[in-house]
């Protein structure tokens, strides 16, 4: 019923009015052609901007110069094997050869030094790391007892 009046509506009094009302179609297309050449000169004024165009030269010249310091060093093979001699432990043998002496097919050699190394005096170190620890507990539990014991006083 609703919709039946409305077509009843528009058909008597907005048929000819009906189209200015959401806008004349062909002011709609001129509004749009001048968005679009407006939008478009402000992008060729963007792309041509000296600033802009100087800033691209200078990622092209940075780009190159780091793949031309890329290759001198060697590529990825040579960061590969620098970044392995930082991560990948030396095996003990590699500690303890004497390339003055060859060495024998029948030696065995655990790493051990051929001279036994002298006991040092004092105190050892987890000795000390113990006591620091303990010395910051006993610290942080008097601060705790402290906070516990104020009395907040609401008046």
């Amino acid at each position: 019923m609703i919709t039946g009046e409305t077509e009843q509506l528009l058909d008597d009094h907005f048929i000819e009015d009906y189209d200015d009302f959401f806008g004349n179609k062909k002011k709609r297309r001129a509004r749009r052609a001048a968005r679009k050449a407006k939008r478009l000169q402000r992008r060729t004024i963007r792309r041509s901007a000296p600033k802009r165009i100087e800033r691209r030269a200078k990622r092209k010249q940075f780009f190159k110069d780091v793949g031309q310091v890329y290759n001198d060093i060697g590529g990825a093979t040579a960061i590969g094997a620098a970044i392995d001699s930082f991560t990948r432990p030396k095996l003990p043998s590699d500690y303890n050869t004497n390339t003055s002496e060859p060495t024998s097919d029948y030696s065995i050699d655990v790493g051990a030094p051929s001279e036994p190394e002298e006991e040092k005096k004092g105190f050892p170190t987890v000795v000390y790391v113990l006591g620091g620890v303990v010395v910051v507990g006993v610290i942080g539990l008097a601060v705790m007892s402290s906070q516990k014991n104020k009395s907040y006083q609401s008046y």
